[in-house]
């Protein structure tokens, strides 16, 4: 397996100078990327996932910035640092059903992540564009909480990957848009499956207390390169 994937690099590093080939240098559709840093400003939209009780925070406008650094090859290092600006439902579980909704409140979400980024044209764009691949750890945080409950969001673990496309035209500004996926644990307390006065629960005996679920990320950026 490790031989196939050292493979489809050594493959995808490849491609750019085999496709030149029968090219005049001038009239070519590659050119080589001259930077080997960016930073980016991030703008875009987060949707919430798998949320059964309802209580997590919700799809909201995001926005950030990532630092991605050439290794070697088409092989970079990326972070990000994202704030997306969710709101969240407030329940009492121990109310009856028709009382229980007590309402909405701010609940922004962090996320931050280390990822290891693929150009799959290698060290050079393809007419103007690199499309990128992504993956990496990281952790989200949220203030989100509910004392009487028990609920809260919490600071867990997260896995990120997903995939860009890169505009260079060239000089030191880019634009970009990906798309990043971040699965993450959330959990659900005991008051939740207990039931209210009217014999009612917020949830069914049969959900998970706990459960990996996403937030999907639809960005735009524009980028300043730097580093030779």
């Amino acid at each position: 397996m490790k031989a196939f994937l050292f493979g489809v690099v050594a493959l995808i590093a490849a491609l750019p100078a085999a496709a030149q080939v029968g090219h005049d240098p001038a009239s070519s559709p590659y050119r080589d990327l001259e930077h080997k840093q960016e930073l980016t400003w991030l703008f875009g939209y987060v949707r919430a996932r798998h949320d059964p009780a309802g209580v997590a925070p919700r799809s909201a406008l995001t926005t950030g910035v990532r630092y991605e650094l050439n290794l070697v090859g088409p092989l970079a290092l990326s972070a990000d640092v994202t704030r997306t600006f969710s709101e969240r439902n407030v329940i009492d579980p121990a109310k009856p059903r028709a009382t229980r909704d007590l309402g909405t409140e701010g609940a922004a979400v962090w996320a931050a992540d280390v990822a290891l980024a693929l150009d799959l044209t290698g060290r050079k764009s393809w007419h103007h564009l690199v499309p990128q691949l992504r993956g990496g750890l990281g952790a989200m945080s949220s203030g989100a909480k509910d004392e009487s409950s028990g609920f809260s969001f919490g600071t867990p673990f997260a896995f990120t990957f997903g995939g860009g496309l890169k505009f260079v035209p060239g000089g030191r500004l880019q634009l970009r848009m990906d798309v990043t996926d971040r699965v993450f644990k959330l959990s659900y307390p005991d008051s939740y499956y207990r039931n209210a006065s009217d014999n009612t629960s917020v949830l069914d005996p049969t959900t998970p207390r706990s459960f990996y679920t996403h937030h999907t990320g639809l960005t735009v950026g524009v980028s300043y390169l730097f580093g030779r």
